[in-house]
Protein backbone atom coordinates (compact mmCIF):
# COMPACT_ATOMS: atom_id res chain seq x y z
CA UNK A 1 0.00 0.00 0.00
CA UNK A 2 1.29 3.17 -1.21
CA UNK A 3 2.49 5.76 1.54
CA UNK A 4 0.09 8.77 1.67
CA UNK A 5 1.84 11.94 1.70
CA UNK A 6 0.22 15.17 2.67
CA UNK A 7 1.20 18.74 3.68
CA UNK A 8 -0.11 21.08 6.52
CA UNK A 9 0.01 24.81 6.32
CA UNK A 10 -0.16 26.07 9.83
CA UNK A 11 -0.69 30.07 10.56
CA UNK A 12 2.41 31.43 12.85
CA UNK A 13 3.41 29.30 16.17
CA UNK A 14 1.54 26.49 14.31
CA UNK A 15 -1.24 27.42 14.75
CA UNK A 16 -4.83 25.50 13.29
CA UNK A 17 -8.03 26.81 14.33
CA UNK A 18 -10.06 26.88 15.89
CA UNK A 19 -10.87 25.61 19.03
CA UNK A 20 -12.42 27.24 21.86
CA UNK A 21 -12.43 30.56 20.05
CA UNK A 22 -11.36 31.55 17.30
CA UNK A 23 -7.41 32.59 18.18
CA UNK A 24 -7.19 29.36 20.15
CA UNK A 25 -5.27 26.43 18.15
CA UNK A 26 -6.25 22.77 18.66
CA UNK A 27 -3.56 20.95 19.87
CA UNK A 28 -1.53 20.74 16.02
CA UNK A 29 1.31 17.96 17.35
CA UNK A 30 -1.91 15.46 18.13
CA UNK A 31 -3.54 16.01 14.81
CA UNK A 32 -0.27 15.48 12.80
CA UNK A 33 0.45 12.63 15.52
CA UNK A 34 -2.71 10.94 14.07
CA UNK A 35 -2.13 10.99 10.83
CA UNK A 36 0.97 9.05 11.46
CA UNK A 37 -0.22 6.81 13.21
CA UNK A 38 -1.97 5.75 10.51
CA UNK A 39 0.90 5.74 7.82
CA UNK A 40 0.51 9.43 6.25
CA UNK A 41 3.56 10.93 5.46
CA UNK A 42 3.28 15.01 7.14
CA UNK A 43 5.18 17.76 6.07
CA UNK A 44 4.66 21.12 8.30
CA UNK A 45 5.29 24.72 7.37
CA UNK A 46 4.11 27.92 8.17
CA UNK A 47 2.03 30.18 4.97
CA UNK A 48 5.15 32.39 5.11
CA UNK A 49 7.59 29.41 4.65
CA UNK A 50 5.25 27.43 2.23
CA UNK A 51 4.82 30.93 -0.52
CA UNK A 52 8.85 32.51 0.43
CA UNK A 53 11.22 29.12 -0.14
CA UNK A 54 13.18 27.99 -2.88
CA UNK A 55 11.54 25.15 -4.35
CA UNK A 56 8.30 24.90 -5.99
CA UNK A 57 5.18 23.36 -4.28
CA UNK A 58 3.69 21.24 -6.80
CA UNK A 59 1.56 18.33 -6.83
CA UNK A 60 0.50 18.02 -2.90
CA UNK A 61 -2.41 17.45 -1.14
CA UNK A 62 -2.65 20.19 1.08
CA UNK A 63 -4.58 20.36 4.64
CA UNK A 64 -4.21 24.75 5.96
CA UNK A 65 -5.32 26.43 8.89
CA UNK A 66 -7.12 29.37 8.78
CA UNK A 67 -7.07 33.12 10.42
CA UNK A 68 -10.10 35.90 11.76
CA UNK A 69 -7.37 38.43 11.99
CA UNK A 70 -8.10 40.51 8.87
CA UNK A 71 -4.72 41.12 7.27
CA UNK A 72 -3.90 37.12 8.10
CA UNK A 73 -7.00 36.35 6.55
CA UNK A 74 -6.33 38.07 2.89
CA UNK A 75 -2.89 36.93 2.94
CA UNK A 76 -3.59 33.24 3.16
CA UNK A 77 -6.17 33.70 0.65
CA UNK A 78 -3.58 34.94 -1.57
CA UNK A 79 -1.74 31.65 -1.05
CA UNK A 80 -4.05 29.09 -1.51
CA UNK A 81 -5.34 30.29 -4.37
CA UNK A 82 -1.90 30.37 -5.66
CA UNK A 83 -1.12 27.10 -4.40
CA UNK A 84 -4.57 25.49 -5.88
CA UNK A 85 -3.36 25.89 -9.35
CA UNK A 86 -1.26 22.56 -8.77
CA UNK A 87 -1.87 21.18 -5.70
CA UNK A 88 -5.10 19.93 -4.06
CA UNK A 89 -6.25 22.74 -1.51
CA UNK A 90 -8.30 21.16 0.76
CA UNK A 91 -10.79 22.44 1.50
CA UNK A 92 -11.31 24.07 -1.90
CA UNK A 93 -10.38 27.78 -2.18
CA UNK A 94 -14.13 28.66 -3.64
CA UNK A 95 -15.44 27.44 0.62
CA UNK A 96 -12.03 29.30 1.90
CA UNK A 97 -13.72 32.41 0.17
CA UNK A 98 -17.12 31.67 1.85
CA UNK A 99 -15.56 32.00 5.46
CA UNK A 100 -16.24 35.48 6.89
CA UNK A 101 -18.21 36.66 3.49
CA UNK A 102 -21.94 36.11 2.93
CA UNK A 103 -22.15 37.32 0.13
CA UNK A 104 -20.21 35.03 -1.78
CA UNK A 105 -21.55 32.08 0.41
CA UNK A 106 -24.79 32.98 -1.97
CA UNK A 107 -23.02 33.24 -4.83
CA UNK A 108 -21.05 29.51 -4.55
CA UNK A 109 -24.67 28.01 -3.58
CA UNK A 110 -26.43 29.15 -6.76
CA UNK A 111 -23.19 27.55 -8.69
CA UNK A 112 -23.90 24.50 -6.35
CA UNK A 113 -27.91 24.79 -7.56
CA UNK A 114 -28.55 25.01 -4.01
CA UNK A 115 -31.84 27.85 -3.18
CA UNK A 116 -33.04 27.76 -0.07
CA UNK A 117 -34.10 31.14 0.70
CA UNK A 118 -34.80 33.95 -1.17
CA UNK A 119 -31.58 36.31 -1.12
CA UNK A 120 -29.88 39.35 -2.55
CA UNK A 121 -26.24 40.58 -2.26
CA UNK A 122 -25.43 44.09 -2.19
CA UNK A 123 -22.83 46.87 -1.85
CA UNK A 124 -25.27 49.69 -1.42
CA UNK A 125 -28.61 50.49 -0.40
CA UNK A 126 -29.07 52.35 -3.91
CA UNK A 127 -29.16 48.93 -5.54
CA UNK A 128 -32.04 47.59 -3.77
CA UNK A 129 -35.68 47.52 -5.12
CA UNK A 130 -37.25 46.51 -1.48
CA UNK A 131 -40.10 45.64 -3.40
CA UNK A 132 -38.64 42.45 -4.37
CA UNK A 133 -38.53 41.40 -0.75
CA UNK A 134 -41.26 42.07 1.16
CA UNK A 135 -40.84 43.42 4.84
CA UNK A 136 -40.02 41.86 7.07
CA UNK A 137 -36.73 40.26 5.97
CA UNK A 138 -33.26 39.97 7.69
CA UNK A 139 -29.98 42.18 6.56
CA UNK A 140 -26.76 40.78 6.93
CA UNK A 141 -23.23 42.30 6.66
CA UNK A 142 -21.16 39.78 4.64
CA UNK A 143 -18.71 39.44 7.65
CA UNK A 144 -19.49 38.93 11.55
CA UNK A 145 -20.68 35.61 13.59
CA UNK A 146 -22.52 34.84 16.84
CA UNK A 147 -25.55 36.86 15.64
CA UNK A 148 -22.98 39.90 14.97
CA UNK A 149 -24.28 42.14 12.29
CA UNK A 150 -27.92 40.68 11.80
CA UNK A 151 -30.87 42.84 11.22
CA UNK A 152 -34.54 42.50 11.46
CA UNK A 153 -35.90 44.80 9.35
CA UNK A 154 -39.52 45.62 9.28
CA UNK A 155 -40.04 49.05 7.00
CA UNK A 156 -38.36 50.90 4.61
CA UNK A 157 -37.39 53.60 7.57
CA UNK A 158 -35.36 50.69 8.91
CA UNK A 159 -33.92 49.36 6.07
CA UNK A 160 -32.56 53.01 5.00
CA UNK A 161 -32.00 53.67 9.02
CA UNK A 162 -29.91 50.45 9.06
CA UNK A 163 -27.79 50.67 5.86
CA UNK A 164 -26.81 54.47 6.57
CA UNK A 165 -25.50 53.19 9.59
CA UNK A 166 -23.15 50.89 7.78
CA UNK A 167 -21.64 53.70 6.08
CA UNK A 168 -18.59 55.73 7.91
CA UNK A 169 -19.30 59.04 8.69
CA UNK A 170 -16.89 62.09 6.97
CA UNK A 171 -15.00 64.32 9.38
CA UNK A 172 -14.42 67.53 9.74
CA UNK A 173 -11.67 68.31 7.27
CA UNK A 174 -13.62 65.78 4.66
CA UNK A 175 -16.70 67.76 5.15
CA UNK A 176 -15.59 71.15 4.43
CA UNK A 177 -13.18 69.65 1.15
CA UNK A 178 -16.72 68.46 -0.03
CA UNK A 179 -18.33 71.84 0.27
CA UNK A 180 -15.50 73.62 -1.29
CA UNK A 181 -15.81 70.65 -4.10
CA UNK A 182 -19.48 71.79 -4.59
CA UNK A 183 -20.02 75.56 -3.75
CA UNK A 184 -16.21 77.11 -4.88
CA UNK A 185 -14.55 75.32 -7.32
CA UNK A 186 -14.06 76.41 -10.29
CA UNK A 187 -11.64 74.29 -11.92
CA UNK A 188 -10.72 73.95 -16.02
CA UNK A 189 -8.51 70.59 -17.23
CA UNK A 190 -6.93 71.10 -20.55
CA UNK A 191 -7.47 67.76 -21.93
CA UNK A 192 -10.86 67.03 -20.32
CA UNK A 193 -12.89 69.82 -21.82
CA UNK A 194 -16.09 68.25 -20.75
CA UNK A 195 -14.91 68.20 -16.86
CA UNK A 196 -17.85 69.63 -14.75
CA UNK A 197 -17.28 70.62 -11.19
CA UNK A 198 -20.91 69.90 -9.96
CA UNK A 199 -19.58 66.08 -11.19
CA UNK A 200 -16.89 65.47 -10.19
CA UNK A 201 -17.80 66.02 -7.06
CA UNK A 202 -20.95 63.59 -6.85
CA UNK A 203 -18.26 61.50 -8.26
CA UNK A 204 -15.88 61.92 -5.38
CA UNK A 205 -18.53 62.18 -2.97
CA UNK A 206 -19.53 58.56 -4.32
CA UNK A 207 -15.94 57.56 -4.76
CA UNK A 208 -14.68 58.28 -0.90
CA UNK A 209 -17.72 57.03 0.69
CA UNK A 210 -16.99 54.34 3.10
CA UNK A 211 -20.35 51.28 2.21
CA UNK A 212 -20.27 47.95 3.98
CA UNK A 213 -21.44 45.07 1.19
CA UNK A 214 -24.42 43.12 2.84
CA UNK A 215 -26.97 39.80 1.87
CA UNK A 216 -30.97 40.29 2.04
CA UNK A 217 -32.30 36.91 2.92
CA UNK A 218 -35.85 35.52 3.39
CA UNK A 219 -37.26 36.36 7.25
CA UNK A 220 -38.80 32.96 8.24
CA UNK A 221 -40.88 34.32 10.92
CA UNK A 222 -42.38 33.12 14.84
CA UNK A 223 -38.99 30.52 15.09
CA UNK A 224 -37.96 30.01 18.23
CA UNK A 225 -34.55 27.92 17.77
CA UNK A 226 -32.77 26.95 14.34
CA UNK A 227 -30.13 23.70 14.47
CA UNK A 228 -26.10 24.14 13.98
CA UNK A 229 -25.47 20.67 11.86
CA UNK A 230 -21.99 20.00 11.64
CA UNK A 231 -21.18 17.48 8.89
CA UNK A 232 -17.66 15.39 9.85
CA UNK A 233 -17.42 13.26 6.49
CA UNK A 234 -20.01 10.40 7.86
CA UNK A 235 -20.53 11.71 10.57
CA UNK A 236 -23.42 14.38 11.56
CA UNK A 237 -23.09 16.39 15.04
CA UNK A 238 -26.36 18.22 15.39
CA UNK A 239 -26.93 20.94 18.46
CA UNK A 240 -30.03 22.90 18.95
CA UNK A 241 -30.24 26.75 19.65
CA UNK A 242 -32.71 28.43 21.28
CA UNK A 243 -33.68 32.34 20.54
CA UNK A 244 -33.13 34.51 23.18
CA UNK A 245 -36.63 36.39 24.95
CA UNK A 246 -37.43 39.18 22.53
CA UNK A 247 -34.94 38.37 19.95
CA UNK A 248 -35.09 36.71 16.37
CA UNK A 249 -31.48 35.69 16.73
CA UNK A 250 -30.16 31.92 17.79
CA UNK A 251 -27.02 32.46 16.94
CA UNK A 252 -25.00 33.99 19.33
CA UNK A 253 -27.85 33.28 22.46
CA UNK A 254 -25.27 30.39 23.80
CA UNK A 255 -28.62 28.63 24.46
CA UNK A 256 -27.84 25.24 23.55
CA UNK A 257 -29.34 21.73 23.67
CA UNK A 258 -27.29 18.66 22.83
CA UNK A 259 -30.21 15.84 23.84
CA UNK A 260 -32.98 16.20 21.71
CA UNK A 261 -33.74 13.45 19.52
CA UNK A 262 -33.56 15.02 15.95
CA UNK A 263 -36.45 14.36 13.23
CA UNK A 264 -34.85 12.39 10.15
CA UNK A 265 -35.87 14.96 7.55
CA UNK A 266 -33.50 17.11 9.29
CA UNK A 267 -30.42 14.58 9.16
CA UNK A 268 -31.79 13.88 5.38
CA UNK A 269 -31.78 17.88 4.84
CA UNK A 270 -28.07 18.49 5.79
CA UNK A 271 -26.68 15.03 4.18
CA UNK A 272 -28.30 16.04 0.96
CA UNK A 273 -26.63 19.84 1.74
CA UNK A 274 -23.46 18.56 2.17
CA UNK A 275 -23.51 15.89 -0.02
CA UNK A 276 -23.60 18.70 -2.83
CA UNK A 277 -20.60 20.01 -1.56
CA UNK A 278 -17.40 19.01 -1.87
CA UNK A 279 -15.64 19.57 0.93
CA UNK A 280 -14.49 17.19 4.63
CA UNK A 281 -16.64 19.55 6.82
CA UNK A 282 -19.31 21.75 6.44
CA UNK A 283 -21.02 23.62 9.35
CA UNK A 284 -24.96 24.12 8.67
CA UNK A 285 -26.86 26.68 10.65
CA UNK A 286 -30.57 25.03 9.51
CA UNK A 287 -34.15 26.66 9.82
CA UNK A 288 -37.30 25.12 10.59
CA UNK A 289 -40.83 26.12 10.23
CA UNK A 290 -42.86 23.49 11.23
CA UNK A 291 -43.04 22.18 7.74
CA UNK A 292 -39.62 22.73 5.72
CA UNK A 293 -36.40 22.89 6.71
CA UNK A 294 -34.17 26.03 5.08
CA UNK A 295 -30.41 26.66 5.16
CA UNK A 296 -29.32 30.24 6.87
CA UNK A 297 -25.51 29.98 6.70
CA UNK A 298 -22.62 27.74 6.41
CA UNK A 299 -18.88 27.28 6.49
CA UNK A 300 -16.52 24.53 5.83
CA UNK A 301 -13.33 26.12 7.34
CA UNK A 302 -12.54 28.03 11.25
CA UNK A 303 -15.95 27.19 12.45
CA UNK A 304 -17.06 26.74 15.89
CA UNK A 305 -16.80 23.52 17.46
CA UNK A 306 -19.10 23.56 20.69
CA UNK A 307 -21.70 21.07 18.32
CA UNK A 308 -18.64 18.46 18.23
CA UNK A 309 -17.05 19.12 21.50
CA UNK A 310 -20.76 19.57 23.79
CA UNK A 311 -21.82 16.47 21.71
CA UNK A 312 -22.00 12.94 23.47
CA UNK A 313 -22.08 11.11 19.89
CA UNK A 314 -22.75 11.79 16.92
CA UNK A 315 -25.70 10.75 13.72
CA UNK A 316 -24.80 8.48 10.76
CA UNK A 317 -26.13 6.59 8.02
CA UNK A 318 -23.57 4.41 6.65
CA UNK A 319 -25.79 2.74 4.31
CA UNK A 320 -27.80 5.16 3.14
CA UNK A 321 -30.77 3.13 5.07
CA UNK A 322 -31.12 4.61 7.98
CA UNK A 323 -29.83 7.16 11.10
CA UNK A 324 -28.08 5.73 13.62
CA UNK A 325 -26.94 7.42 16.74
CA UNK A 326 -23.14 6.38 17.70
CA UNK A 327 -22.24 7.51 21.63
CA UNK A 328 -18.56 8.70 21.26
CA UNK A 329 -17.36 11.79 23.78
CA UNK A 330 -16.03 13.62 21.00
CA UNK A 331 -12.01 14.07 21.25
CA UNK A 332 -11.43 17.60 18.44
CA UNK A 333 -8.26 16.07 17.33
CA UNK A 334 -9.09 12.91 16.50
CA UNK A 335 -11.95 14.27 14.64
CA UNK A 336 -10.44 16.49 12.27
CA UNK A 337 -8.24 13.84 11.60
CA UNK A 338 -10.34 11.00 11.18
CA UNK A 339 -12.66 13.48 9.17
CA UNK A 340 -9.78 14.40 6.36
CA UNK A 341 -8.40 10.93 6.49
CA UNK A 342 -11.83 9.48 5.04
CA UNK A 343 -12.13 12.88 2.62
CA UNK A 344 -8.49 12.53 1.15
CA UNK A 345 -9.25 8.10 1.02
CA UNK A 346 -11.94 8.84 -1.27
CA UNK A 347 -10.55 11.54 -3.44
CA UNK A 348 -11.45 11.55 -6.98
CA UNK A 349 -7.99 10.15 -9.25
CA UNK A 350 -7.59 13.77 -10.47
CA UNK A 351 -7.49 15.49 -7.27
CA UNK A 352 -4.91 12.95 -5.59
Amino acid sequence: MQQKEILVITGKHRFFGQSRKPWVSINTDKLLGYFEENDYKVQIMDFHEAINQNHEIKDKIIIYAFSQKDNYRNYIQDIVFHLSKQNTVIPAYDLLKCHENKGYQELYLKSLGIQSLKTGYFSSASEVNTDDYPFPFILKTIKGSNGKGVFLIKNEHAFHKITDSLMKNFGTVTTLDLFRRKYLRKKKFKYYPEHSDRKDYYGYKDYITREENFVIQQYIAGLSFDYRVLAAFDRFYVMKRSVMPGDFRASGSKIFNFNEQPETGLLDFASSIYNKFDSPFLSMDILFDGKDYYLAEYQASHFGVTTIVGSRGYFSNPQNQSWEYVEEKPQLEYVYAKTYMNYISNLKPENS
